[in-house]
């Protein structure tokens, strides 16, 4: 058996070694060291058979003799740790000739070495024992007409070893196949081949040789038991792939059936990788009884087919009939005057004529006839007939593959199922441990709040640091925020709760409920430079118009003391009193709607009572009335920064307060797909429950405005989507089905 072997090493002078003795030692011959006065004989060293060197084209002559050779590489050599040379030692396949041998290990060497520069010494070893051969020694240096010159360092890449160990196994395998024997050789090992067996233990030579005098060694005990269960694992291999092939050819069985009850109701079974909602619809679209199954089947289409052929070309005959009749009636009256003035000659075509019809009449009831016959035939006698045939066949094995093929089908459900409940779940503990491994603390400050979702509290070990602490999660528009600090234990918060997260004057991570707002301490501290303000005039004019378009409504008055302007921070927070040095944006300059737009209302249930309405105002605003504990309150409504909510402001007699927030529904928990963008939820102090509103006539809102609402799509964008998933739904069309 061909075993690949391939050892490199270096000889070195630091390790006491000689390039002179080296090589007279692996070619069996005699040479002198110039450089230390010994003669190496190894002349009577057995079972060296050969040895050759080859030289690059560049090399001079002298390079040929072996003696001269090795004693110039030791004379180029100054230092005492030196490298000299460089040996190559390989194991030949003992299946290959003598002179196949040669040959291949000589292709091998020019290929890789001598085409590069070096000069070989090739030593042929024990090629006619069970040990074959060859030790190659190289030269570490280029060759010129004078002698060595510098080192080639790129000789001693590491890449280049696998080139020549792969090289080598490629040269050898060829030999094997030009020999005539199909296995081969690997450079890799059994990892790196995919193979589970476990290597071997390089006995050596006294370990052999006390193995074949029938001695046991330590090495040799360990190499029998790898061997033991290298077997074992290749009989356990050959055992489950002999499950396999049966279970293969068990499922085969079963799918012949089935396609055969398939093919029998003209049925088209779901691909292997067909989704479970695509498997369990196919199930349901199965006969569940004969009379389904005949119904269904390819010969009663066929025969039923036939039968309204036949009945509409009989309805077809049965016209014509009828208009035959008719003009046969008009001639048969034109008959006798026909024959009283038989001497005009444009009444003389009456008689001919009519006997032309009569007999196109005749023929046509003959036709009919016909089809009376045959129509009787094939719905009296061969569709009965057919169906007992069908009935029989049913029962001997439509139905069985029938029971089969729902059952194969309810198992690769059931494996579909469980396949995509695990790939659910490792993508949950994939993200989670993403989000794990986030440290948003950076992104708080005193001035801005983080405001969302919380979707996950509890404690883990934080990012950087390692110490076990608690940590939050935040869900809005923009992404997903994980924010961590021993802290979070003094808030009463839950999942589910929107909240604002921010720093402390201290620098400590603080929470608060959205509908609370921030503390007074923290606006004053977090008061910006820089503020957006709205005309009170212009919103005014708005509430009033407001007031007198739908006065059944029945809208409160305005607050008598009304601000010249409404300031607003970046973050769309209502400031009551920003600093002189503040840096104000009017932003009223921009267009009001001419007319009133109502962008979100909502009504109560029963007795139709306004709880809000909110229409267009300048620039991202909305301006309108929220039904709060007291009444109807005006209101001023500003997308966030992120526009992943709205931030709802009330105007009362003191000034205006933040009363809470909405956001749109851009999530339907009963299906993966998202929602018509027509609805919002609201949650505002002083209410309990969520407060929904619609959006007013959606198919004519201007897709900037379900942008600044914060719906992650646009009507049209829906409305697209949407055909596209009926033209999916329809009847038919099954994703995944084979053809």
């Amino acid at each position: 058996m061909a075993i690949y072997h391939l050892s490199m090493k270096i000889i070195s002078r630091k390790n006491g070694y000689s390039a002179v003795a080296s090589a007279a030692y692996r070619s069996g011959s005699v040479i002198p060291d110039d450089r230390t006065g010994l003669t190496h004989d190894y002349t009577r060293k057995r079972g060296v058979d050969d040895a050759v060197i080859l030289t690059p084209a560049n090399a001079p002559s002298w390079c040929g003799d072996r003696s001269v050779l090795w004693n110039a590489v030791e004379k180029a050599e100054q230092r005492r740790n030196s490298q000299l040379a460089r040996e190559i030692e390989l194991a030949i396949p003992r299946e290959i000739s003598r002179e196949a041998a040669r040959e291949t290990v000589l292709a091998f060497v020019r290929e890789n070495f001598v085409s590069r520069g070096m000069i070989a010494d090739v030593a042929f070893h024990h090629m006619d024992r069970t040990n074959p051969h060859a030790h190659i020694m190289l030269t570490t240096r280029a060759v010129g007409e004078t002698g060595f010159a510098g080192k080639v360092r790129d000789w001693n890449d590491r890449a280049l070893a696998e080139t020549w160990r792969a090289s080598w196994a490629d040269h050898a395998n060829r030999a094997l196949a030009n020999a005539g024997y199909l296995e081969e050789i690997d450079h890799r090992s059994y990892e790196r081949q995919g193979l589970e067996k476990a290597p071997g233990l390089h006995l050596g030579k006294a370990a052999c040789a006390m193995e074949k005098r029938g001695m046991e060694t330590e090495r040799g005990e360990q190499n029998r038991l790898i061997n033991s269960l290298n077997l074992e694992i290749q009989v356990s291999r050959t055992q489950l792939a002999l499950r396999t092939v049966q279970e293969a050819q068990r499922k085969r069985e079963l799918s012949d059936a089935a396609r055969r009850a398939a093919e029998a109701l003209n049925l088209t079974i779901p691909a292997a990788n067909a989704s479970a909602d695509t498997l369990r619809e196919f199930i349901a679209t199965l006969p569940q009884e004969c009379g389904n199954a005949w119904e269904i089947s390819p010969e009663f289409l066929a025969m039923s087919g036939k039968v309204n052929d036949i009945e509409r070309e009989g309805n077809a005959l049965l016209k014509e009939q009828a208009i035959l009749e008719k003009e046969m009636t008009g001639l048969k009256k034109a008959r006798p005057v026909a024959s009283l003035l038989s001497e005009i000659p444009l009444m003389t075509w009456a008689e001919p004529e009519y006997r032309k019809r009569q007999l196109r009449f005749w023929k046509l009831e003959k036709q009919i006839e016909s089809l009376r016959r045959t129509y009787r035939a094939v719905k009296e006698r061969d569709i009965p007939a057919r169906r007992q045939a069908f009935e029989t066949q049913w029962n001997t094995w439509i139905a069985p593959g029938m029971a089969e093929l729902k059952e194969k089908l309810s198992v690769r459900e059931a494996e579909r199922r469980r396949e995509e409940a695990e790939a659910e779940a490792r993508r949950k503990e994939q993200e989670h441990e993403a989000r794990l491994k986030r440290h948003d603390n950076h992104r708080l400050s005193r001035e801005t709040a983080l405001v969302g979702v919380i979707t996950e509290l509890g404690r883990a070990r934080e990012p950087g640091t390692g110490r076990i602490t608690r940590y939050m999660m935040l869900s809005n528009r923009v992404g997903e925020f994980t924010v961590w600090g021993d802290e979070l234990a003094h808030y009463p918060q839950s999942v589910h709760d929107q909240v604002n997260v921010y720093l402390s004057p201290g620098g400590a991570v603080m929470v608060s409920d959205i509908r609370e707002g921030m503390p007074e301490s923290h606006e004053t501290l977090a008061r910006p430079e820089r503020v957006r303000m709205y005309s009170g005039a212009t919103v005014r004019h708005v509430l009033e118009q407001m007031r007198q378009g739908w006065p059944s409504y029945g809208f409160p008055a305005l607050p008598h003391h009304w601000p010249d302007n409404f300031y607003f921070s970046d973050d769309r927070r209502p400031v009551a009193s920003p600093l002189p040095s503040a840096h104000r944006v009017d932003v009223t300059a921009y267009a009001v709607p001419g007319q009133l737009m109502p962008v979100v209302f909502s009504t109560e249930r029963n007795s139709r009572k306004l709880n809000l309405l909110l229409c267009k105002g300048p620039e991202e605003m909305l301006v309108g009335f929220v039904r709060q504990e007291d009444g109807l309150r005006p209101v001023l409504v500003l997308p966030s920064p992120d526009y992943s909510h709205l931030m709802v402001s009330t105007i009362t007699e003191n000034g205006i307060h933040l009363a809470g927030y909405g956001e749109a529904i851009n999530r339907d928990a009963d299906t993966p797909y998202p929602p018509e963008p027509h609805l919002m939820q609201f949650r505002l102090k002083g209410c309990q429950d969520t407060l929904f509103a619609a959006i007013n006539k959606p198919e004519e809102m201007p897709d900037y405005l379900f942008r600044q609402l914060g719906f992650n799509q646009t009507w049209h964008e829906w409305k697209r989507d949407e055909q596209h998933r009926q033209q999916q739904r329809r009847p038919g069309h099954f994703r995944g089905m084979s053809m």
